[in-house]
């Protein structure tokens, strides 16, 4: 789903005579529409999970993603692309299915080590994805990248309905039942609050990344190219991370260790401010990466470990990804925001702001949890 990436503005140059500005526009639109249809949708998923298993719901998203995908390749206007990554918003959801899959299949003891190995995968997805597209683009064609990424996502579909294996299909909810259900605790929201603000954290520079890059020494690289080692250092970390902090979030508690991140990961943020070259920032951005990559695993273990009805974990585990979609959405927003009106490094002190005040939380709900045990 990440191929189109590299080539999406200038794929849309071949679909219009549209000046440089509204082609940056129309990139922005279309790439964000999927993250807005997504976070609203996510919830229903979720609670189609809950209502006829995981599997039949993974289907189904693999194959709404084939079509719109393929469809792309024969796009004509803005519009229709515009178009098909809203729908590609509604009818997909795959990562979120497999995420309340894995929740589900998944021991309770090792809940954090699954959803740390799923979300690793899934990173390496996203950047795999822009590299294939780059290459594809060149030389094979823009229009057949879609179709190859299409073909791509039939194979998906064929893995899903041959290979995956549900044990645990959960019943529909009677009346009765759904009259039981308990209101989402104070837990679970900051649980929810904090995977929407990893994501700010995460996400904050990346549209201002090449101006921080171009106003540092980044000798002998292009601004371009050392932009891209920046955030791929960020992603490799992130993508180490993920595999450990969940083994750690099994053994020490999935909260404490989600904590620990978002504090260490605050005090790693501040420096990169000050930093003067580019080989600086992108080592501290991979520290930052060891130190809040793996927390979204530990986020989604939490969620499961204090949610007891398991009937609904579809549910919340899709209101989950609803946070995700929105930090997308948000942190590149925020930074543009912040940027614009008080300077790029005041953008590194705002997101260790919102990374310290989720630490603080997450040991506000803990010692909480602490002192309901010991009553």
């Amino acid at each position: 789903m990440t191929i189109m990436l590299p080539f999406l503005p200038h794929y849309l140059g071949t679909l219009g005579d549209y000046s440089e500005r509204d082609t940056y526009l129309w990139s922005s639109l279309i790439y964000s529409l999927t993250f807005i249809t997504a976070a609203l949708f996510a919830p229903l998923w979720g609670r189609v999970s809950d209502a006829h298993g995981c599997k039949i719901n993974l289907v189904r998203a693999s194959v709404g993603m084939f079509f719109c995908m393929t469809l792309m390749g024969f796009a004509t206007t803005a519009w229709q692309m515009a178009f098909l990554r809203l729908l590609a918003g509604v009818a997909g959801g795959y990562t979120s299915g497999a995420t309340i899959l894995m929740a589900k299949e998944a021991p309770e003891s090792h809940a954090g080590q699954a959803q740390g190995v799923l979300f690793a995968c899934i990173l390496s997805g996203s950047l795999a994805g822009p590299m294939l597209g780059g290459f594809l683009s060149a030389y094979v064609g823009m229009r057949e990248a879609f179709l190859l990424s299409g073909a791509l996502i039939l194979l998906n579909v064929l893995a899903t309905v041959f290979l995956v294996r549900e044990a645990h299909v959960s019943r529909r909810h009677t009346a009765k039942d759904r009259s039981r259900k308990r209101p989402l605790n104070a837990s679970i929201w900051a649980l929810l609050i904090a995977t929407m603000a990893l994501l700010v954290a995460n996400l904050s520079v990346e549209p201002i990344i090449y101006s921080i890059v171009d106003g540092i020494d980044h000798e002998p690289l292009a601004t371009s190219s050392a932009a891209g080692i920046v955030l791929s250092a960020t992603a490799l970390g992130s993508l180490l991370s993920a595999l450990c902090l969940g083994r750690l979030a099994d053994r020490y508690g999935a909260m404490r260790v989600a904590m620990v991140g978002f504090g260490v990961g605050a005090v790693l943020i501040v420096p990169q401010a000050f930093a003067t070259d580019a080989y600086t920032l992108a080592l501290l951005r991979f520290a930052m990466g060891l130190a809040l990559g793996g927390v979204l695993p530990c986020l989604k273990a939490a969620i499961k470990h204090l949610h007891a009805d398991a009937g609904s974990l579809g549910h919340i585990m899709g209101l989950s990804t609803s946070f995700q979609y929105i930090g997308q959405v948000a942190g590149p927003m925020m930074g543009g925001v912040v940027a614009a009106y008080w300077g790029m490094a005041t953008v590194f002190h705002v997101t260790a702001a919102v990374a310290l005040a989720c630490a603080l939380m997450l040991a506000a709900v803990t010692a909480s949890a602490s002192q309901v045990r010991d009553v």
